[in-house]
């Protein structure tokens, strides 16, 4: 960049000047980024007014198009507090009659109190069923059938009341123990009988012996993920068509999980042997008083922690010892590992030889405070849930209607039947609710309204702005002008350039004549020929442009006083008014859709040239950006020249101060 002096020999405002000289040459640029707002503000016009006429297009248009919308029916009961009933476009009108013979409910269980268990402790969800009574050698399973679903729980010495929990709600049943009423409360999460639940136990040695293998195993300490596995290589154990050497690999994967138990077990009973703690006691007070200096005497605790880690180090190698010698002989005597590899074989022989007798138990619930539930009859031939105390109990009950003579079940409360939708609320008895269907006059007639109100809010908009006053000679301002403006005069500026932008424009005149086009068609029906006009549906003035006003609306007051030739229509002949309004809103519909198909110029769903819009944006703004890069250069340019000036100058000065110097001394 050239240096800029300011006059400091010359005495001009060189700033200013240039600043001056600029002026002229901005005005190409300004222009062009006058151009470049506008056309910024006309996309933004554009884009909201055509997210308005494609709501349009989308609700109120796309509604009116289809003749199943015309056909709504009402219906009024005769007592909405028992039932409630709404119709669809399928059902006759007429009178009818239904009674409620019954609601429909869920079943529902809520257990006997259980204070404690039997260690005297309150009952979490971490609490043991064997501590509330359950034994675990009965080899007792829970089964729950709930709808199709049957789930059951086999009840091992880990079993909780969490996993008594989990089962009742993988059987799809609601289910909790409420800590503070302390009881057990269970239920279905749908009404009716085919939602109905039963809960029974029972007993087998099968179950007794894969009780003793989990315990084997340490099944109470283990994640979700090696209780799944351990029961599905139990499961697999089961298969009779198993080889030896299927059986062996189960075996090995099974004892897998006994290694650490195991372990645990060799080093407990090492460090509890009388023998080793002796030993241990010895060896390490010897080595610690020999480390005493004279008149120290050996601390008790130091001694005892000595002997605690001598025994834990000498107990891990016990346990790696015993380990070491089971895997180089299975068959190793005094070896611990030895005797849980036959425990488990003879646990496993057990399990498979076992006769699988099911003996049938019904006390144990008794210790949840719960009873077996069975499904039965009542005396009047009823569908009943058996239940014991103490369990209190809500039946699950279907609803049941008599309709025009016809008796209807149903496991909801909601029943659906020739086209009707009943909501069931209370029990009417031998009492009948009279129901009258007759054609929803109103709701088509709401349906139209909603449809001339959005038809004609984006047509007066499009009119407003196709119509609108020349702005000429009103460009955007400079923000140098702007400073010169109140808030107010600004607003006011820009807004008069804002209303002219479609002034004239092609695609708002597209859309406008489209749709008045489109609504001004004839329609035939059976012979004979229909308009919008014929069900008073129509224009007020031409200095509306095309705006429809439906006679004897009472919401507009330029026809509120007309008759209603519509609602006349809907009542006289609805069929005439169906097909007219569906095929005149079809056609538009199908228009609509033509005109935002994707071209060159648009994208697709929009009704304006959006692509060409852009397009000339980024042509202009590299436009500006190129003038801009040389009003740059022009610029530097004069500051380079006075700067030249200011430097001959300044030479000329300094020579005229040396030579009037000189012919002053001479």
């Amino acid at each position: 960049m050239a240096m800029r002096l300011s006059g400091l020999s010359s005495g001009i405002d060189t700033e200013n000047v240039v600043a001056e000289l600029m002026k002229a040459q901005r005005t190409k640029t300004t222009k062009l980024e006058n151009k470049i707002t506008k056309l910024e503000w006309t996309q933004d016009k554009w884009k909201t007014l055509n997210t308005k006429i494609y709501s349009f297009y989308t609700g109120a248009l796309s509604k009116m198009r289809f003749q199943g919308n015309y056909s709504t029916k009402q219906v009024t009961s005769s007592d909405n507090s028992k039932i409630e009933v709404k119709a669809d476009s399928s059902v006759s009108t007429g009178n009818h009659s239904v009674q409620v013979k019954s609601v429909a409910s869920s079943q529902y269980i809520t257990g006997g109190i259980i204070e404690k268990d039997t260690k005297g402790k309150a009952i979490t969800t971490g609490t043991k069923l064997s501590d509330l009574g359950f034994d675990p050698n009965e080899g007792t399973t829970i089964k729950i059938e709930a709808g199709t679903k049957k789930v059951s729980l086999e009840v091992g010495s880990s079993t909780t009341v969490g996993d008594f929990l989990n089962t009742c709600k993988n059987a799809g049943l609601s289910a909790t123990y409420d800590t503070s009423q302390k009881r057990f409360f269970i239920g279905s999460k749908e009404s009716g009988v085919a939602n109905s639940f039963t809960m029974s136990t029972s007993s087998s040695e099968a179950v007794k012996e894969r009780n003793e293998i989990r315990d084997l195993v340490g099944y109470g300490s283990m994640t979700t993920a090696q209780k799944t596995s351990v029961n599905q290589l139990l499961n697999s154990y089961a298969n009779t068509t198993l080889t030896a050497g299927d059986r062996s690999v189960i075996e090995g994967k099974l004892l897998e999980f006994t290694y650490d138990e195991t372990k645990d077990k060799i080093k407990q009973s090492y460090m509890a042997d009388p023998d080793n703690i002796t030993a241990a006691t010895d060896s390490e007070k010897l080595r610690l008083e020999a480390e005493l200096e004279d008149g120290q005497t050996l601390d008790p605790k130091v001694l005892e922690a000595a002997v605690k880690a001598k025994l834990t180090q000498e107990a891990e190698q016990e346990s790696v010892s015993q380990f070491e010698a089971w895997k180089a002989d299975p068959n190793a005597a005094d070896n611990e590992y030895t005797n849980t590899a036959t425990v488990m074989k003879n646990k496993l022989t057990n399990y498979i030889t076992d006769n699988g007798t099911v003996t049938t138990n019904n006390n144990n619930l008794s210790s949840l405070k719960l009873s077996t539930l069975t499904a039965g009859t009542d005396a009047d031939g009823n569908f009943v849930i058996n239940n014991e105390s103490p369990v209190s109990i809500s039946q699950p009950k279907d609803a049941q209607i008599i309709f025009n003579g016809a008796n209807i079940t149903s496991s909801s409360n909601t029943i659906e039947a020739n086209g009707l939708t009943f909501t069931v609320k209370g029990v009417t008895g031998d009492d009948k609710v009279n129901l009258n269907v007759t054609n929803n006059k109103q709701a088509v007639y709401d349906m139209v309204k909603n449809f001339v109100k959005g038809y004609n809010d984006i047509l007066k908009e499009l009119n407003d702005s196709y119509y609108a006053s020349s702005a000429k000679g009103y460009e955007p301002l400079t923000d140098e002008e702007k400073e010169a403006m109140t808030d107010t005069q600004i607003e006011k500026w820009e807004e008069k350039i804002k209303t002219s932008l479609l002034r004239r424009d092609d695609n708002a005149y597209s859309v406008m004549s489209m749709m008045t086009s489109t609504m001004n068609q004839p329609v035939e029906v059976d012979g004979k020929k229909y308009s919008l006009s014929s069900f008073g549906i129509g224009t007020y003035s031409y200095q509306e442009k095309g705006l429809l006003h439906i006679s004897g609306d009472t919401e507009d007051p330029l026809v509120s006083y007309e008759e209603d030739k519509l609602m006349k229509a809907l009542s006289e002949n609805p069929n005439a008014v169906t097909k007219v309004l569906s095929k005149l809103t079809e056609d538009l519909y199908g228009r609509m859709s033509k005109e935002m198909k994707s071209s060159s110029l648009n994208s697709a769903l929009t009704f304006y040239n959006d692509k060409e819009i852009k397009n000339s944006l980024t042509d202009y703004q590299k436009r500006l950006k190129i003038m801009e890069n040389k009003l740059n250069d022009t610029e530097n340019k004069y500051y380079k020249q006075f700067s030249a000036m200011e430097s001959a100058m300044s030479r000329m000065n300094s020579q005229s101060s040396s030579l009037a110097a000189m012919l002053g001394n001479a």
